[in-house]
């Protein structure tokens, strides 16, 4: 057998001393890429335990115990906060809808006419027509998706309406709402005269935590009957809000049951002040909370 030569013999040893200089040159490198990542993510954790250290307050076993109880508290005064805002008499929007359109249509006729007789109880004057915000339904009751928002709605008007009698104006002018959605489609059947639309920045409404729905009623009367309107409001009997007041006086002062003023006889003294009337516009907001049943109209 033929014998390596010996130079044969030096080259592959050198050979190999080259690969394992080039491969321990590499594992090196490498090494010392893991440790400066090593060392940066060391630095990372340094500093973010130095943030943390910073913080008021500590991050201790005591501050936490006192954080759980202070997020307690605040826990007790939101429910407390709720249950205010729903107002003194909360059974308000207990009743539940009607199953059906032509059940919502009975109701809300039985609601117009219970109103208009209450009015002529109270003498106060109405149009021929007065549907009390609700003439799209005089034929007809709401679509599908829209008897639970006008149930909610007829209940709303019903309070303010009876509310606004017992004060006694001369004359209800008319009653407007919000135009209630389904699924955000309106139903083209509503009466353009039923409604109104709120000037944003007037309202409580927040996305998520506070819902409203918002009426406008104008009427006739002296200052006394808006007095006696917005101090019933402020009982706080349900969560209504007033949320813009609108005062125009009338040129042609009445009687507070709506004849001309009679005429004062000679040598009769002048009164200091005159009684006159005008025309307010009160709009006025329900709070409905979000997540409660009684949430506002879709």
């Amino acid at each position: 057998m033929k014998q390596s030569s010996p130079k044969h013999l030096l080259t592959s040893v050198v050979a190999l001393c080259l690969v394992l200089v080039v491969t321990e040159g590499w594992l090196l490198q490498q090494s010392r890429l893991a440790s400066a990542r090593t060392l940066l993510a060391l630095e990372q954790k340094k500093q973010e335990r130095d943030w943390l250290a910073r913080q008021s307050p500590a991050l201790s076993g005591e501050n936490e115990t006192a954080i759980v109880a202070d997020v307690a508290a605040a826990g007790r005064v939101r429910a407390e906060l709720r249950t205010a805002l729903q107002g003194r008499d909360g059974s308000l929007f207990a009743p539940p809808p009607p199953a059906k359109s032509i059940d919502a249509f009975f109701e809300l006729a039985n609601f117009v006419e219970k109103l208009r007789t209450r009015a002529a109880q109270a003498q106060v004057v109405l149009k021929a027509d007065e549907r009390f915000g609700f003439a799209a339904h005089a034929n007809e009751g709401p679509v599908a998706d829209q008897i639970a928002a006008v149930h909610r709605q007829r209940l709303a008007t019903q309070y303010l309406v009876e509310t606004l009698l017992e004060s006694r104006p001369l004359m209800l002018l008319s009653v407007r709402r919000e135009l209630p959605t389904a699924d955000g489609v309106r139903d083209q059947r509503n009466r353009a005269d039923d409604f109104f639309e709120m000037d944003r920045s007037l309202s409580l409404r927040q996305a998520g935590q506070v819902e409203t729905a918002a009426f406008r009623l104008e009427f006739t009367g002296q200052t006394a009957t808006l007095r006696s309107f917005l101090n019933s409001l402020a009982t706080f009997r349900q969560p209504v809000v007033v949320r813009s007041v609108e005062v125009e006086p009338l040129a042609n002062e009445v009687t507070s049951r709506g004849g001309p003023t009679a005429p004062l006889a000679a040598g009769a003294p002048v009164p200091l002040v005159r009684q006159s009337l005008s025309k307010f516009a009160v709009t006025v907001e329900f709070v409905l909370l979000a997540g409660n049943p009684v949430s506002a109209a879709p």
